[in-house]
């Protein structure tokens, strides 16, 4: 599976994320726009190399095609992505956090009012652990330091909770609450 992942070729397409970063749906890989254009210069090799193959070849005429195809679906996804519009920040409507006693960690869902963003964080988990959560705080997207924020609020009031009174798994926080 780990080949798989490692040599993925993005066939889903990227996403927009926060800021310059995209991540492929598949495979989770991560880029900034440098590392998108490297994908196609990757590409571009390819084809290049392709065409150093004995003319004439049936076989050799397909592969430069195809390959041709792929950096055409590579550009085409670099394009979109330089043209996708940037939102300066679109807040969000709720926040839900909940416990996840198993794991001793805080899954934050980050809920918009629609449309949704193009690219806004929607999920975000974290550890329990105040260093964790903490360094939550300094994430590039400001809605993700907002529910980091929320987050660190829900794990003091479990926290605090005594033994008579059990400590919440979950809480909901409006936009009013930010």
């Amino acid at each position: 599976m780990e080949n798989v992942l490692e040599n993925c070729l993005h066939l889903e397409g990227l996403r927009v994320l926060a800021g310059s970063e995209f991540r492929c749906p598949v495979c989770e890989e991560r880029l900034d726009v440098a590392g998108v254009a490297r994908w196609v210069r990757e590409a571009e090799r390819a084809r290049d190399e392709a065409y150093s193959m004995i003319e004439g070849d049936e076989f050799s005429r397909i592969v430069r095609e195809e390959r041709q195809q792929e950096v055409y679906r590579r550009r085409k996804a670099l394009y979109e992505l330089q043209s996708a519009p940037r939102m300066a920040m679109a807040r969000p409507e709720m926040i839900l956090v909940v416990y996840d006693l198993r794991q001793d960690s805080y899954e934050c869902r980050i809920f918009y009012k629609e449309p949704r963003p193009v690219g806004g964080t929607e999920l975000v988990s974290v550890g329990a652990v105040e260093e964790e959560i903490l360094d939550l705080r300094s994430h590039a997207d400001p809605n993700v330091r907002i529910a980091a924020g929320k987050v660190e609020e829900f794990h003091l009031l479990r926290s605090k909770a005594s033994e008579d009174e059990p400590a919440p798994l979950r809480r909901v926080f409006y936009a009013n609450e930010f």
